[in-house]
């Protein structure tokens, strides 16, 4: 009836499949590159850090840095996407009046995105830079454009890959944090945008 029209819970709501974003929430576009994305950015910090653990000799390693560096490159090209959704759709308006704690949200926000394409580009760059001659290939099914060699560009991408990696630790540590308090503490439904299908 007229209700669910003004409400915006009529057909014209289900007609997109809430592919998209609304004022209120996140469509499913959002939320599967969301979680798709945090779970491969959680295996990939792990998985950095377990590399560093194998000697140069161990089996596994390679498997494990040709498997880093594919998935690292899918991730760039999802943060792109990712990217390009977020200018077409408008982002749910924060929830509750809490200025500070939006702000700080907001800075964590802009913080993870920033490490999102910093954190695979500076990979991508220390391989396509280098001047090794190890296949670089994503997932084995066709070669990754590499650049002619620069040691001092690959240097400045070799510091941002060791270092950044940390504070993406601490941005997502808060991210998690704000989000758990959010829907324990304040239960404000802020999480259930980002989760509910």
């Amino acid at each position: 009836g007229m209700i669910a029209g003004m409400t915006g819970a009529g057909p014209a709501h289900k007609e997109n499949g809430m592919l998209r974003n609304t004022e209120d929430t996140y469509g499913s576009v959002s939320r599967a590159l969301h979680w798709l994305m945090a779970l491969l950015i959680i295996g990939m910090l792990a998985g950095g850090f377990l590399m560093g653990e194998f000697g140069r000799d161990d089996p596994l390693r390679p498997l494990l840095y040709s498997l880093h560096k594919s998935t690292g490159s899918l991730l760039l090209l999802l943060i792109g996407l990712r990217l390009l959704w977020t200018l077409v759709n408008p982002k749910p308006r924060a929830i509750g009046d809490n200025g500070p704690a939006n702000l700080l949200a907001r800075g964590v926000h802009i913080g993870l995105y920033l490490l999102m394409i910093g954190l695979p580009l500076s990979g991508y760059l220390l391989v396509a830079l280098g001047t090794s001659t190890k296949p670089f290939e994503f997932y084995g099914l066709f070669p990754l454009p590499r650049f002619s060699p620069n040691g001092d560009l690959r240097e400045i991408a070799e510091a941002l890959h060791e270092n950044l990696p940390w504070l993406a630790i601490a941005l997502i540590g808060l991210h998690m944090a704000g989000a758990l308090k959010r829907q324990f503490i304040e239960r404000d439904g802020t999480l259930a945008r980002m989760w509910r299908t």
